[in-house]
């Protein structure tokens, strides 16, 4: 790298344009999302009462800053859709950009989960009406770390959110 130890104004000072890797994108984007763990208690609230949730149980450890975990009794996610749940501009609720003309929900992009799941890791627990069994996956950088486990539980999703991953706080 040239380090230019005057104010000249020629090309020996400037320095390329490069591509962000995958990784730094990903994260800055978590940041600039969840800037802090009430907005990321926040994003999944809004998943909770876009799911007809009539009852959403909170719990938070150190302020956030160790654990969310956010508990409804929505419509749960199908066991098809956990796979892709916490990638990038994945949601149920838009199919076009005309779509958002008549949008009637908190949130509809899809970064929420995985910007969190960036910089932290992430446990999705979730039942269907029609499901026989509740399912379990869980998440690192947008990604399924293996298929749905079968397990039991409630109508609705529980979303458990644990800062281990990185140390220190959301967006960092």
């Amino acid at each position: 790298m040239t380090t230019c130890l005057n104010n000249k104004m020629d090309d020996t000072c400037l320095k390329p344009i490069l591509k962000l890797d995958e990784t730094v994108i990903n994260r800055i984007a978590a940041g600039e999302i969840i800037q802090r763990p009430a907005n990321a208690l926040k994003e999944m609230i809004e998943n909770s009462l876009d799911a007809k949730a009539s009852n959403i149980q909170i719990t938070v450890k150190e302020g956030g800053l160790k654990l969310l975990q956010i508990q409804d009794n929505g419509h749960g996610i199908r066991e098809e859709d956990l796979p892709i749940v916490c990638q990038r501009f994945t949601t149920s609720k838009l199919k076009q950009f005309s779509d958002l003309q008549t949008i009637s929900t908190y949130g509809f992009r899809g970064e929420a989960l995985s910007s969190i799941s960036h910089i932290a890791h992430v446990s999705i627990t979730t039942r269907t009406a029609n499901s026989r069994c509740a399912f379990q996956v869980l998440y690192s950088d947008s990604k399924p770390k293996g298929p749905p486990k079968p397990c039991a539980g409630n109508q609705g999703t529980t979303i458990l959110v644990q800062m281990t991953k990185y140390e220190g706080n959301f967006g960092e």
